[in-house]
């Protein structure tokens, strides 16, 4: 029975809600994220991604970083664009852009919850990406950035979402095709009937936001503050999440020609011309040489995690044919989000930054959780949720 609280929300005043909200740090290279602050100057990013107002010389873990982020943050709250809700309540978060809206609950959960696995993981995460988010939490004493979680559906709570999302929002705003609205919750019983609903729940689920919960994990058991015992979550109901491919590319053939690299793949996969009519499960579509080809896979393997796609692909292929070993570290792969589509991955192959693309059919939400559940992770990056939350407005901070 895993405890969702609510919480006093350091938030921005509403006039400057849409400059100051911005897409997860993580989703940025620092490049990215200084031309987004060139062009939004108010842009959460100048705490969240702190490195990117400092010149590239200092390295992105530097000291000065989190001091560069402490100084902005204060800055927000000293200049009024930060300001501290009276009342802790809950809120709702509302995303939609236009063929899909999902409404989530924002709360409290607890650190003590996540380790004893009533919020449960599905990946592994880094050591180095723990670090910078915990050293951020330690110099801000806040937690900046949600974590996306899921639940499964409830009456009960969708009746409370359709109730309060008919009145007015503190936030209305449309940014990249996306509209976010977020409601404040107000009304006793409600209020009560959240907390009660999330404890009838066997265990939440993290979709996204494996190192920020790491983090805040720490960062709490470094200090007795009663907030920091707790962090920060969005929760969906789970049949309102969108999942979509997180596809791959790879940098070379790991020295072996065209010829030679599709009669090794012919060993393992039944592999034709084009791509497929319709993806789906045990599919994979791989865009090599200026060609798009289909690789089925017929086989089943033992596990939950055996048979996601990302797992066949990561042990029937990258592995034994690419030498990819850990895709965490190797720097020959990388992840492209599902939203780039066929036509980025394209682009990636045929400007020469890779030699091979693999576009993958979405893990559903079901099988992430069945994989949490039996306590399997699965290889990184097996999940790309659209649309993206904003961070910067509901803020978590220790010292109200």
């Amino acid at each position: 029975m895993p405890t969702f609280e609510p919480f006093a929300a350091l938030r921005p005043d509403s006039k400057y809600a849409a400059e100051f909200a911005a897409l997860p740090y993580d989703v940025y290279s620092r490049e990215e994220a200084r031309s987004e602050i060139r062009r939004h100057p108010l842009s959460f990013l100048r705490i969240d991604k702190a490195e990117a107002t400092l010149p590239s010389l200092i390295a992105e873990d530097d000291p000065r970083v989190y001091q560069q982020a402490a100084l902005a943050f204060e800055e927000s709250q000293t200049n009024g664009i930060l300001q501290l809700d009276t009342d802790e309540t809950y809120y709702i978060y509302q995303l939609s852009d236009g063929t899909h809206t999902q409404s989530g609950f924002v709360g409290c959960v607890a650190v003590s919850d996540y380790e004893t696995n009533q919020i449960r993981k599905h990946e592994f995460t880094r050591p180095d990406k723990e670090r910078d988010r915990v050293r951020h939490v330690e110099q801000l004493q806040a937690h900046t950035g949600p974590i996306l979680l899921a639940h499964q559906t409830d009456p009960q709570l969708e009746a409370i979402v359709t109730t309060v999302t008919a009145g007015d929002s503190l936030y209305d705003f449309s940014v990249d095709g996306v509209t976010h609205r977020i409601y404040k919750i107000t009304n006793r019983n409600h209020l009560l009937t959240i907390g009660s609903q999330f404890a009838r729940h066997d265990a939440l689920y993290i979709a996204d936001g494996h190192h920020r919960a790491a983090a805040a994990a720490i960062a709490a058991s470094r200090t007795d503050q009663e907030e920091a015992q707790r962090f920060l979550g969005v929760s969906f109901p789970q049949d309102q999440l969108r999942i979509l491919g997180y596809h791959r590319v790879v940098e070379d053939l790991y020295g072996q020609s065209v010829v030679d690299f599709l009669e090794r793949l012919a060993h393992r996969f039944t592999i034709t011309k084009g791509r497929a009519e319709q993806t789906k499960s045990h599919q994979i579509e791989m865009y090599l040489n200026r060609q798009w080809y289909t690789l089925s896979y017929n086989s089943e393997r033992i596990g939950t995690k055996a048979n996601l796609d990302v797992s066949i692909l990561q042990e029937e292929l990258l592995t034994p044919l690419l030498g990819i070993e850990d895709p965490r570290t190797d720097a020959r792969i990388q992840f492209v989000g599902g939203h780039k589509g066929y036509a980025g991955l394209e682009q990636i192959v045929d400007s020469g930054h890779a030699a091979v693309a693999f576009h993958l059919h979405p893990t559903s939400i079901e099988d992430l959780m069945a994989v949490a559940d039996a306590g399997e992770v699965m290889p990184p990056k097996s999940t790309w949720f659209e649309p993206k939350l904003r961070s910067g407005l509901l803020i978590h901070p220790f010292d109200s």
